[in-house]
């Protein structure tokens, strides 16, 4: 099973659509064995899959069984009504469950993903992570075991700051996961000036890796996110949708 984590330190730049959609076209139109763990407390991977208010990811990492607990990996995963899709659901607990890992003294805060994770290895082809925008506990015990980190971000000056913390962060994380590799999404691409010199930065300075299909912006976006489903079931064929499949075809060529 290969870990892609969703993550950029900051808001607004298309995280959980690109989750949830890499997560649908891997395993609704590719087949694969998908695992869709929902680790930013806004629910919203949660939400587009049709799970509402229920604690996966605070369970398994408060409360599974290596820890002390009473629940197992399986316990917390929950069937969606597309095939080969499962997801370990989030809700707003979440931000306390990081604050009370924080509270934990010794790095075993941040290895119960990887611990728990080991129960459903082989269960899946995939695990597809949507984290939070902070660097948590939460989101750290995702990166200590993940594969790939998919960066979305989309121009402007804010954005060079992230990216910049975003590098120094892989950097850190190197030290408890020396295999992890990070790429940039260039998301909500417009044919501007400000684009043009973001999309420049990232490939000359920024120091990470870049994917070659960029995301276009699209009102059809905004669309599947008011209807609550995946992207690609909303339209298959916009161009967007589109993108994002050849997103996965590089994502595939990277990890496997």
């Amino acid at each position: 099973m290969k870990v892609i984590a969703m993550m950029t330190p900051k808001g607004g730049v298309g995280k959980t659509t690109t989750a949830t959609t890499i997560a649908y076209i891997l395993g609704k139109e590719m087949g694969a064995r998908v695992l869709l763990v929902d680790a930013d407390p806004q629910g919203d991977a949660s939400i587009t899959y049709g799970i509402n208010d229920e604690r996966g990811l605070t369970n398994l990492l408060e409360n599974h069984i290596t820890a002390g607990g009473r629940y197992s990996t399986r316990d917390v995963i929950r069937k969606t009504r597309y095939p080969n899709i499962d997801v370990v659901p989030a809700d707003g607990y979440l931000t306390c469950t990081a604050f009370n890992l924080s509270n934990i003294s010794g790095p075993e805060q941040i290895f119960r993903f990887k611990t728990a994770i080991e129960e459903v290895r082989k269960d899946y082809d995939y695990c597809i992570c949507d984290c939070g925008r902070l660097l948590d506990t939460v989101v750290l015990n995702i990166l200590v075991v993940a594969d790939l980190v998919v960066s979305p971000i989309k121009a402007g000056g804010f954005e060079v700051s992230a990216v910049e913390n975003l590098s120094m962060q892989i950097a850190d994380i190197r030290v408890f996961n020396r295999n992890i590799e990070a790429k940039l999404l260039l998301n909500m691409a417009r044919n501007t000036l400000a684009f043009r010199g973001m999309e420049a930065w990232v490939k000359e300075k920024s120091g990470l890796d870049y994917f070659d299909t960029k995301i276009k912006q699209s009102t059809v976006i905004e669309q599947a996110a008011l209807k609550q489903i995946p992207l690609p079931e909303h339209d298959g064929k916009a161009d967007v949708t589109i993108s994002y499949r050849k997103v996965v075809e590089e994502i595939i060529r990277e990890v496997g």
